[in-house]
């Protein structure tokens, strides 16, 4: 998408998508905007929450430049309401409960928060009453470096017993003040992305991009009324849809962590007509589905993303799902990079890709070594060009210089392009595998198992001895009633690859240790079934 195309979208590019959302809030300021924990919030209320927070957060100084970090309950309504009041005071936010350095604990520890406040020079620290015992420590331990902003009736967070606000948008807009003029290259938000290394990076995103993002966003929501669940966490990139749809005058229910039965009761409860989750989420969702034989009719958008997908495992998808499932393919450093549609799904070669380029994104493929572009077919690591692109890594000139080469971003994955454009994912340079000299991706293994009825999800990964060398493991997860054995795992990779490809070991879990963004968590993996 170019500059020009841009124009299609929201034609006040000064304002900034948080003003204009702000403003479709308070069109219709009755309807129900977001649900949260059995309670719906009024649009008029979250939008009297963003203006109210405004004035907070100018009290204490946030302006432009300034980096205002925030520790509230996961996928809490106030993840959005401080967002866009930071936004549109010019400041960037931070999240810094359990959400930043690929962590699968539910919180962070003082030590790991304390480093994300310091590194982002954050000044000041948004809490909720339910994190605010915790917040009061850190800013006893930080002596003075940041202010605390703690709402004194509890915020969004808490049930609403007064009538109902009805504010129109001329008195939100008199209440909000001057704003100051929003500088495109500045900072909006700093995100923490741990990738393969298990080490957080922190992913510097301009208000260039941000405002970007949701306006790119807007036009794929297509149906009318969209209502979206979320239980993946608000400060990824699910975070940019549910903007969208607020600003198309729909409805967002949060979840605060993804359980698969909780998510697929409420898309019917809900008359959910889209959803998000990272592609080991789907293969649960899909189990449910079946066995509680829910209907979920009223879903017009399944948007999955994080690993490649099995295509065994998308074809029984879209017989129970139906024409709705969108494989994403992106990252934190480079937004959207393809999108695999659900029309492709019915095509078993496609299954086997990520799909094509978005149209402002461009890709080729790159010798590892030499950085040389290679033709189509070849294999190599993917480097994507997009407006979309952050600034670099949080103190890291290094890495950034590494990773950002004449505008391109060096992605880290490993793949090919076909002759109509369609990208596939072979893995991650930083997942493989080396034995006896053999290169292997475990990427392809996980698909080849995942064909095996008894699978309900896996993840094959390398783990090292004590002399350096690499195992391969594989972590299984069997469906109910399953009697699949490690044998039959071996047997099945050596007939259709080759004897070194089958997993030296195979570890049965009752269910995969996921990241925040719904991966695999294979540093946990490796913790868990060191190598001898």
């Amino acid at each position: 998408m170019t500059d020009t195309d841009r124009a299609d979208g929201p034609q006040n590019e000064d304002a900034g998508y948080a003003l204009e959302l702000l403003t479709a809030l308070t069109t219709d300021p009755d309807r129900a905007a977001v649900h949260w924990r059995g309670e719906w919030i009024t649009a008029g209320r979250l939008a009297r929450s963003v203006a109210d927070s405004v004035q907070t957060l100018r009290k204490l100084g946030v302006g432009p430049g300034t980096m205002v970090a925030v520790l509230v309950a996961p996928n809490s309504p106030e993840m959005l309401s401080v967002r866009y009041a930071t936004h549109l005071l010019g400041g960037a936010v931070t999240f810094i409960r359990g959400a930043n350095p690929g962590s699968t604990v539910p919180v962070l520890s003082r030590e790991a928060q304390l480093r994300i406040l310091f590194d982002s020079a954050a000044a000041v620290l948004w809490t909720d009453l339910e994190n605010a015992p915790r917040a009061r420590e850190l800013a006893d331990r930080a002596s003075g470096r940041f202010q605390l902003a703690e709402p004194a009736d509890g915020g969004l967070t808490t049930p609403n017993t007064a009538a109902p606000a009805r504010p129109s948008a001329e008195e939100i807009l008199a209440d909000l003040g001057e704003l100051p003029d929003r500088e495109p290259g500045s900072l909006a938000q700093l995100s923490f992305s741990s990738g393969s290394t298990g080490q957080p990076k922190g992913v510097c995103v301009s208000t260039r991009v941000a405002d970007f993002t949701v306006r790119g966003t807007v036009p794929l929501v297509s149906e009318p009324g969209p209502r979206l669940l979320v239980a993946t966490p608000l400060s990824f990139v699910v975070g940019p849809v549910a903007d969208s749809v607020l600003t198309l005058g729909g409805a967002v229910v949060l979840h605060e962590e993804f359980d698969a039965t909780q998510v697929v009761r409420a898309i019917q409860e809900h008359g959910i007509t889209r959803t998000f989750m990272a592609t080991p989420h789907l293969y649960q969702a899909m189990d449910v589905v079946k066995e509680e034989k829910t209907d979920i009719g009223t879903l017009r958008a399944l948007i999955y993303t994080g690993v490649a997908a099995a295509p065994a495992k998308l074809a029984e998808a879209a017989e129970v799902f139906g024409p709705v499932l969108l494989q994403a393919y992106g990252s934190a450093e480079a937004g959207r990079i393809t999108i695999l549609l659900p029309g492709d799904h019915d095509d078993a070669r496609l299954r086997t890709t990520v799909g094509r380029p978005f149209p402002e994104v461009r890709l080729k493929i790159c010798d590892q070594e030499s950085g040389a572009e290679l033709p189509v077919g070849q294999t190599g690591e993917v480097w994507v060009r997009s407006p979309a692109l952050m600034d670099g890594y949080l103190r890291d000139p290094a890495l950034t210089n590494r990773s950002l080469r004449g505008g391109w971003y060096l992605t880290g994955d490993i793949g090919f392009l076909d002759e109509e454009g369609y990208l596939s994912l072979v893995d991650r340079v930083a997942d493989v595998v080396k034995i006896d000299g053999v290169k292997i991706y475990p990427a392809v293994l996980e698909r080849e198992i995942a064909t095996l009825s008894g699978v309900a999800n896996v993840a094959v990964y390398g783990v090292r001895d004590l002399d350096n060398l690499e195992h391969l493991h594989a972590a299984v997860v069997r469906r109910s009633g399953s009697q699949l054995t490690a044998d039959a795992i071996r047997k099945l990779v050596t007939e259709k690859i080759s004897p070194a490809h089958a997993p030296e070991e195979v570890h049965f879990l009752d269910e995969l240790p996921l990241g925040v963004s719904g991966k695999p968590d294979k540093n946990r993996l490796r913790r868990l079934h060191p190598a001898g």
